[in-house]
């Protein structure tokens, strides 16, 4: 079968490509495509010999009508790519232009996806043929996406696990930015200017200020989206053990030997817990189901407000040693409950 991916974000390249190298050695041949996008663009240039993987339309930048005007332009592009090489299946993560063709072209639409509460999924999950999600994710908040019932699936295993299954840590990005293993926080910037997070940059950065008080000999590295934000932070933030990284990077191994992760986020924050790295969550919103999960489960600590967050840094600062080996065994019992999403996808949409 010729298989359609459509990747629209950092988490998508990663699990669809996972995906698609399981289906390819099945017999399978993947046709992908994705958008020119400034947290794509990098990764997508550094893994080109490896997928041949067309860049159509843009993002639509932090505005709603800029969304709106880039889909309806890249739906029209799109659409003449895909009537010529004629997908039997199309797999997505909530792509408005890839559900839309495929509905209209009488194609079946496989939606995976942990987050029924995007907005974009109202449009997508009524047309897909098959919604795949984690099992922590109840029927009701697809069926609240318009979902039919009957089209639901569930794996055991939370998204990440796409691709950290088969992940082996290299300390090449230590090298490259002049960083020691388990000396250094990471923090990631939340997504300001995705539609269902509205926030400004600059009240992060009271959050940022505070923490490096507190780090003793520790450096903080931040892993920001946008110019925009780099732009912020550099012109906020000089203190000398900041580390700003403006660009986007394969960022697994930066987190596994990182001291404390601090995610604004939720793919890099599912991420950190799975590795067994004490795990911070600052998401500035209700927490999605997985962090929620994450949450109740001691792989994720949670924190609302600057004060709760210096807290929590200190307190795991001062027990580092324990604090690492206790997440990593909760990582590690965690893994063995769940399954290989990998299998559950292919046991469910091909046979």
């Amino acid at each position: 079968m010729r298989i359609w991916f459509d990747i629209l974000s950092p988490k998508q390249l990663f699990l669809f490509t996972s995906l698609a190298k399981t289906l390819k050695d099945l017999g399978h041949e993947p046709i992908m495509t994705s958008r020119h996008y400034i947290q794509l663009d990098n990764l997508l240039e550094r893994i080109s010999r490896d997928w041949n993987i067309a860049k159509i339309g843009s993002w639509g930048g932090g505005t709603l009508e800029g969304k709106l005007r880039a889909s309806i332009d890249r739906l029209k592009k799109l659409l003449d790519y895909i009537i010529e090489r004629k997908p039997d299946m199309a797999f997505s993560s909530g792509s408005v232009e890839a559900s839309r063709i495929s509905y209209g072209l009488g194609i079946p639409h496989i939606l995976i996806s942990d987050t029924p509460h995007s907005p974009v999924n109202r449009l997508v999950a009524p047309i897909s043929e098959k919604v795949l999600t984690p099992w922590i994710i109840s029927d009701d908040e697809w069926i609240n996406a318009g979902a039919h019932p009957r089209k639901i699936r569930h794996y055991r295993a939370l998204d990440p696990c796409f691709w950290l299954r088969d992940f082996t840590p290299s300390k090449d990005q230590l090298r490259e930015f002049g960083l020691k293993e388990d000396e250094y926080i990471l923090l990631r910037m939340p997504e300001t200017m995705a539609s269902y997070l509205r926030i400004r940059d600059e009240s992060f950065l009271d959050f940022i200020e505070n923490l490096v008080k507190v780090l003793d000999e520790l450096r903080l590295v931040i892993l920001c989206r946008y110019g925009e934000q780099s732009r912020i932070v550099h012109r906020v933030l000089k203190d000398e053990k900041i580390l700003v990284i403006d660009r986007p990077i394969f960022g697994q191994s930066l987190i596994y030997y990182s001291s404390i992760f601090i995610g604004g986020g939720g793919t890099m924050t599912q991420e950190a817990a799975l590795l067994g790295v004490p795990a911070i969550s600052i998401y500035p919103r209700e927490l999605p189901t997985a962090i929620k999960f994450l949450v109740e489960n001691g792989l994720v600590l949670y924190y609302s407000s600057p004060e709760q967050l210096l807290r929590g840094v200190r307190k795991v600062l001062e027990k580092r040693d324990v604090m690492k080996e206790e997440f990593r065994a909760r990582a590690e019992s965690l893994w063995k409950i769940m399954e290989d999403p990998k299998k559950r996808v292919i046991d469910e949409v091909f046979t």
